[in-house]
């Protein structure tokens, strides 16, 4: 049978690819620019922000009374639906500095991850944006704003067709017991539905593939390996020589049992928001499904800070810059709004560009397996 080759397409189809080609390779550069600007804008913001927070805190007199509430315990979460009561005897403000400093750490590891943030702005024009190689604190901004635009989107349709979404509610009205509230649930989910439920498990996936590697034949270098994959799953795979996602792409360096606990997790995830009681209705599942899948894809590709941030983004982020722009009011009631237009908009022109792209690459790949050739990419721009 002879080989089919893009020669052989009517000149019509080859001038409508050609044509394709070109406006996808322009909005390449056009998504790298926005890129660009996205990420060194939100980036600053996340900042302010993260510094705006302790701020707030210990400077109202509603951050000072809710500082000086009393804890006497705490729940820690395991496996998804496991509550462990942990006694406590501390301070709501002195908890709300630990947490603080836990999302503190977590910025910097993003700064510096793959290569660092400036290294990244460095290359922005030139070099293509990829889960594999673009460093996280860069491209977190991309994928916050398409994730914020996205659950928006689902849930103004869902609501249109009668489906609400509902809205959380509290047992207080401190708002800073409500920011330490929003502020712990990152750290309390994420461990719950990613550092345990999948990072633990691919902990025991690389001891059982990996059971005859001397690296691992005594029992301290077994823990170490768990221990490592609860928190960097990436990491611990890429030092046994197991398939992960900067030396085989995504989504080829995340395995079929990782996309199994992926998508049990974030399933979970959602059905958790609805069936909490805590006031969000039955159209939650879809978007906590949502944030939940894009939480353990960037968990497993990265690790646990870079889960942690996202949440953050949703938890923290608006709320300390909302809190700001009422307490101070001026520069702060800019900064707030442009974080809110630039989160959802820049979201949506990402998630068109990404469906353009996704479209062509589409495409491409049945064109080149008509003419023989397979190509193989994971960046986005």
């Amino acid at each position: 049978m002879p080989v089919l080759s893009l020669g052989h397409f009517p000149a019509s189809v080859r001038n409508i690819m050609s044509a394709a080609k070109s406006i996808v390779n322009s909005l390449r550069v056009g998504m790298r620019a926005l890129a660009l600007i996205l990420a060194v804008s939100s980036a600053i913001s996340y900042f302010i922000s993260l510094a705006l927070g302790p701020v707030l805190f210990f400077s109202t007199s509603d951050g000072l009374a809710a500082a000086n509430q009393r804890i006497h315990s705490m729940s820690i979460a395991l496996f998804m639906i496991l509550a462990v009561p942990v006694p406590l005897a501390t301070s709501l403000g002195v908890l709300f500095v630990v947490i603080w400093g836990i999302f503190l750490v977590c910025m910097i590891l993003a700064f510096f991850d793959r290569g660092g943030f400036l290294n990244s702005v460095r290359g922005a024009l030139t070099s293509s944006i990829s889960l594999a190689k673009t460093n996280f604190l860069y491209i977190m901004p991309l994928i916050a704003s398409a994730l914020f635009s996205a659950t928006i989107i689902i849930s103004q349709f869902q609501e249109s067709a009668g489906v609400q979404t509902g809205s959380i509610t509290f047992p207080t009205t401190n708002p800073y017991v409500i920011l330490t509230e929003l502020s712990f649930a990152p750290l309390q989910e994420e461990f719950a539905f990613r550092i345990t439920s999948i990072g633990l498990l691919v902990g025991i996936l690389l001891l059982i593939v990996y059971r005859s590697d001397p690296r691992i034949s005594r029992l301290k270098n077994k823990a170490k390996l768990v221990l490592l994959a609860m928190f960097s799953p990436e990491l611990a795979k890429s030092r046994m020589g197991y398939r992960n996602v900067r030396a085989n792409g995504f989504p080829k360096g995340i395995s079929p049992v990782e996309w199994i606990l992926i998508l049990l997790t974030a399933a979970i995830f959602g059905a958790a928001h609805f069936l909490a009681g805590s006031g969000w209705e039955v159209g939650k599942i879809s978007t906590a499904f949502l944030a939940g899948l894009v939480f353990g894809i960037v968990f497993v590709a990265y690790g646990a800070y870079a889960s942690i941030l996202l949440h953050w983004f949703f938890n923290y982020y608006f709320d300390v810059l909302s809190k700001a722009e009422t307490a101070y009011g001026g520069i702060f009631h800019q900064l707030s709004g442009l974080a809110d237009i630039s989160s959802f908009f820049g979201g949506q022109i990402i998630l068109v560009i990404f469906l353009i792209f996704s479209a062509f690459r589409l495409g491409s790949y049945f064109a080149t397996r008509a003419s023989g050739r397979v190509e193989r990419s994971d960046s986005v721009a």
